[in-house]
């Protein structure tokens, strides 16, 4: 009897960090005079429960949360009953959802209904308002919500930091793995297949995006989809790749020169290596995003290539690859504070060369920041 006290205690213990998320989604709710959520984003339900599962929908309200799916997670989701009650939809979602906040309604407990205005799609909100207008609950208890969980998940706590330098862990052994396999002629999406094989042999759910392999005048494109071109000698390659553990991702860019380096190219790796160090080190809580973009700018704009850097310097990082706080020219208001992860990915691209870029990923500490990746970026290192 002891022993099944001590594994009860154990399993409600494990979601005292999501409760925790919750208890600060209330109070947010509360400021904003919404008294229940639908949360349908499925990274936020991930967020605030640690169900990665999908296909799912959490409401927050005073009491118990209740995470509406189906079928096909019944089993998976027995082990969230210490923080969730779960309701198992038979038909279509927001039905299922409109038949829960009836009941909320019946108890009197549901004043004003929030909805996801970043992620619920028109058509989902007219068949949500259709589901409630059929259980005769007043459609004028719907709000629209911006940023209310993603709000929360700017400001990491240290267990989502080692999350995702476990993800940053598992892409940078696999780089280092996939490139004892890199041959000239080798296209370059057979050596992203191989890239992201190796990050999946060593615990990574999927790619954190879109990896991509940019081989010679191929990396001037900064968001380039590899393709059947071949990676040749006397060649750059851009490598812009992620891994996703536990849900949560890393992402990093290395540039490479396959043998020697082309001048061009070897002249702006210096340029981009210099703004990268520069905007890191001046990484510390009060900065806006707009002034570290600036330190790494000026450098590129110095050194005649500013409009050659198109885009931003960065972003934040976390459960989804593209979060708040962004680094970039616009981001006067982003304020930088401890927990704020962040990439710094300054590049310049030159059409018919091709391009550098060099990124890694920081943590925002108390007194500056500090760079979550390990692997080298010297050109030394980089030429293969």
């Amino acid at each position: 009897m002891a022993g099944r006290q001590r594994a009860t205690r154990s399993g409600h213990a494990k979601f005292d960090a999501f409760r925790g998320r919750i208890r600060r989604l209330r109070a947010s709710m509360r400021a904003g005079s919404i008294s229940h959520l639908v949360v349908s984003n499925p990274t936020d339900v991930g967020y605030l429960t640690g169900f990665l599962g999908g296909d799912s929908v959490l409401i927050v309200g005073p009491g118990k949360p209740v995470l509406v799916s189906d079928s096909r997670y019944q089993e998976e989701l027995e082990s969230f009953k210490p923080l969730v009650r779960v309701v198992m939809r038979r038909g279509a979602m927001m039905p299922a959802i409109a038949g829960v906040l009836r009941a909320l309604h019946d108890r009197g407990t549901l004043d004003s209904l929030g909805v996801q205005s970043e992620h619920l799609t028109l058509a989902a909100e007219r068949s949500l308002r259709a589901a409630m207008k059929k259980q005769r609950l007043p459609l004028r208890l719907i709000t629209p919500t911006t940023g209310l969980v993603s709000a929360l998940r700017r400001v990491k706590g240290p267990e989502e930091i080692r999350l995702i330098k476990g993800a940053i862990r598992i892409q940078q052994d696999a780089l280092l793995a996939a490139l004892e396999h890199l041959r000239a002629g080798m296209t370059e999406i057979e050596f992203a297949a191989e890239l992201e094989y190796q990050m999946k042999t060593r615990g990574s759910t999927e790619p954190a995006f879109g990896t991509i392999v940019a081989a010679g005048a191929n990396g001037s494109l900064p968001h380039y989809c590899p393709a059947d071109t071949p990676i040749r000698r006397g060649r750059p390659l851009l490598i812009d790749w992620g891994a996703t553990y536990r849900g949560y991702r890393g992402d990093m860019t290395r540039t490479f020169s396959f043998g020697r380096w082309q001048r061009e190219i070897r002249e702006i790796y210096t340029i981009v290596l210099e703004a990268h160090l520069a905007a890191a080190a001046a990484i510390k809580p009060g900065k806006t995003g707009a002034e570290i973009d600036a330190v790494a700018r000026e450098i590129i704009e110095d050194a005649g290539y500013g409009d050659c850097f198109g885009h931003g310097l960065g972003h934040g990082l976390g459960m989804d690859v593209h979060e708040s706080p962004g680094l970039n020219r616009f981001a006067s208001s982003d304020v930088l504070e401890p927990g704020h992860v962040v990439t710094v990915e300054p590049g310049i691209y030159l059409p018919g060369v091709g391009g550098v870029r060099i990124e890694d990923d920081f943590v925002v500490t108390a007194r500056g920041s500090r760079n979550l990746c390990g692997l080298p970026k010297d050109p030394e290192w980089a030429t293969i």
